[in-house]
């Protein structure tokens, strides 16, 4: 509910958050508050203390918000010294709250030691980075600065240590409570000082809560995840369960360091209650090398199979390839192969999950490049996966950039539909009359998109989640010859989202956001006739 704005107080007022040594300062500003009492904030999330006026904020795993409950302010000037302490592997961020109507809802500035630079950004329940400005700044860690914000209208002016950093526009939000936050970070807050009109707002800061779910975030090496966690997969199991595979490593790539002396691996986690609650990560597969883009699927006869693909350290390379592989598991999830498959040369690399057909036939989409080519392809398997077939090419010699990323469903009438990605023109699509022996030329789908993953629900759509624009989802209602979309499922870059399908008819997304501290989303929604519709995770 957005709140009701009141004709503004002629008289200016100022707040302070000052160390105990400049209380004497307040006296010269009048009237003046010292919020020590923490029941003058309301802390959203983070580890935050209060001592001697200072505000600090310690845990550098996630994002924070302490918003000051009263007073609001309209046009402004706002003052802060932070410091940002060397901790995590995020980005390491201090944040400057203002104009809040609600928990999600305000203007903050996102203040980036690790990159060095200011960050102008909106937030709101829907979406919590609408970025308005940015520019390089010379933020250090351990180093206090000072941050000067003025507000007049829709004007806004960055000083970073009395230097001006940025001038932007943005007139989403009028008036509203300030505060402080982190976003990755551990950082002090001292010497808050506002000065503004302030502004009766009839709405007290009201409760809001993200769309999503976080089902599990990269805090740094540990003996399960890592600071990157990122292309995730989740099914449904035999007993009810939704089994959630990723990967967790430190960066995109996570080859074999002293800290990582494995490199990256993969990693899953549990829901018993459909998708509402998750189990704490849990390491599905790890080797010398760097496991990466998990995929999982249950057989009929129960074997879980988690498809995906390595890279090992190269001498004369950044790395090589060492194929697709799969590892399996007969016992619902609980235990795994320590030694998985190699089902291809290592040209190929594969980021679908194995596919059944009603006759047992077994069919794992993949994909290769060779110089600026690029095609997807499949690998079959009649023997329930004890042996594959060479891959199948799609769309080989096409003259197309098909970083293809291929994944393959099951039409009504029998045939197999395939959408690759590319990363420069248009996905593409192929068919097969033959369980994926032949198939036809590609062609053009209409839509960019990266990362295809395709599912049938109960009532017969097809949906098809991918990355571009942001994480969306196309829908198809007769079997692949047109589509409706995209829809937005949520405003990250990051995406490689799956679907999967919860007993009430509603649809369960899981997908990650880019960067380090990266996290795995889990999101639940509705399909309409025109669109989808976001609902709680309850």
């Amino acid at each position: 509910m957005r709140s009701t704005l009141h004709p503004r107080r002629p008289a200016t007022i100022a707040v302070f958050l000052a160390l105990a040594a400049a209380v004497s300062h307040a006296a010269s500003i009048a009237p003046a508050f010292l919020h020590e009492d923490a029941a003058s904030w309301r802390f959203v999330e983070g580890d935050w203390r209060l001592s001697h006026g200072a505000l600090t904020q310690r845990d550098a795993s996630r994002g924070s918000a302490a918003i000051l409950r009263e007073p609001a302010f309209s046009d402004f000037t706002l003052t802060v010294d932070f410091r940002i302490q060397p901790e995590g592997n995020g980005v390491r961020a201090a944040a400057i709250i203002f104009r809040a109507t609600g928990t999600l809802s305000y203007y903050w500035l996102h203040l980036d030691s690790k990159y060095r630079q200011v960050i102008f950004t909106r937030s709101t329940p829907d979406n919590t980075w609408i970025e308005i400005a940015r520019k390089r700044v010379d933020l250090r860690d351990s180093v206090w600065h000072t941050a000067r914000i003025e507000a007049k209208g829709k004007q806004f002016t960055v000083a970073i240590d009395g230097i001006e950093a940025m001038r932007a526009e943005d007139a989403a939000i009028a008036a509203g409570r300030v505060g402080l936050g982190t976003s990755q970070g551990a950082a002090e807050f001292r010497n808050l000082k506002v000065e503004g009109e302030t502004t009766q707002m009839s709405d007290s800061l009201h409760e809001e809560a993200l769309p999503y779910k976080v089902i599990s975030r990269g805090t740094g090496p540990s003996p399960v995840s890592g600071s990157y966690q990122a292309f995730p997969d989740a099914c449904r199991l035999r007993n009810g369960d939704i089994l959630a595979v990723f990967y967790a490593g430190y960066g995109h790539i996570s080859l074999p360091t002293p800290e990582w002396p494995r490199g990256g691996r993969i990693c899953m986690v549990r829901s018993h209650d459909e998708g509402r609650t998750w189990s704490e990560p849990r390491i599905l597969y790890d080797d010398e090398n760097d496991n990466r883009d998990p995929h999982i699927a249950q057989l009929s006869d129960g074997t879980l199979i988690c498809s995906f693909f390595s890279l090992a350290r190269a001498e004369n390379a950044a790395y090589r390839m060492i194929g697709c592989q799969i590892a399996r598991s007969h016992d619902g999830g609980e235990t795994w192969e320590t030694t998985a498959q190699t089902v291809t040369d290592t040209n190929w690399a594969c980021s679908a999950p194995v596919r059944e057909m009603p006759d047992g036939t077994l069919i794992l989409g993949v994909y290769r490049e060779r110089g600026s080519d690029a095609w997807g392809g499949v690998i079959r398997s009649t023997d329930r996966g004890k042996t594959w077939s060479a891959p199948i090419p799609i769309g080989e010699g096409a003259g197309l950039p098909l970083d293809a990323e291929t994944d393959v469903i099951r039409l009504k009438d029998g045939t197999l539909f395939a959408a690759l990605r590319s990363s420069r023109v248009h996905m593409h699509y192929a068919t097969s009359p033959d369980e994926g022996l032949t198939w036809s030329a590609v062609k053009d789908i209409g839509f960019p998109a990266h990362a295809p993953h395709l599912n049938r629900l109960k009532t017969g759509e097809i949906l098809m989640a991918h990355r571009l624009p942001e994480t969306a989802l196309h829908v198809s209602r007769d079997e692949g010859r047109t589509w409706e979309g995209p829809y937005v499922i949520d405003h990250v870059i990051g995406a490689y989202p799956a679907t999967v399908e919860l007993k009430d008819g509603t649809v369960l997304a899981v997908y990650y956001e880019e960067g380090e501290g990266s996290a795995v989303r889990a999101l639940r929604f509705r399909l309409k006739r025109d669109g989808i519709e976001v609902l709680p995770l309850r």
